[in-house]
């Protein structure tokens, strides 16, 4: 688990290559170079609602799987999945933050 010491805000959406049947990021590329995830060093969910949200019901939470992990490159940071709110949302996979 990180500190919370030097870290780099970078939320840039990710090209997820591969994913576990349940849904854990396998391997993703950023910055033009291909990373495999080799630690997951922990997972959670968010159901919050944003700090902006007007009116506070399901439509306005966020649904969002985070994961703190390693890869083969070196990298160390936190990355999510935005599930989106509904079937027909748009879903992407983010690198929020890289710890150094």
């Amino acid at each position: 688990m990180h500190d919370g010491a030097g870290v780099k805000f970078v939320s840039a959406e990710l090209d997820m290559l591969e994913t576990e049947p349940g849904g854990r990021p396998v391997r993703f590329r950023y910055e033009g170079a291909e990373h495999r995830v080799e630690e997951i060093v922990r997972e959670w969910q968010d159901y919050g609602f944003s700090a902006a949200a007007f009116r506070r019901d399901w439509r306005t939470r966020r649904h969002r799987n985070y994961y703190e992990i390693r890869t083969d490159r070196g990298l160390h940071g936190q990355v999510y999945f935005d599930r989106g709110v509904k079937p027909s949302s748009p879903r992407a996979w983010v690198l929020l933050e890289v710890y150094e």
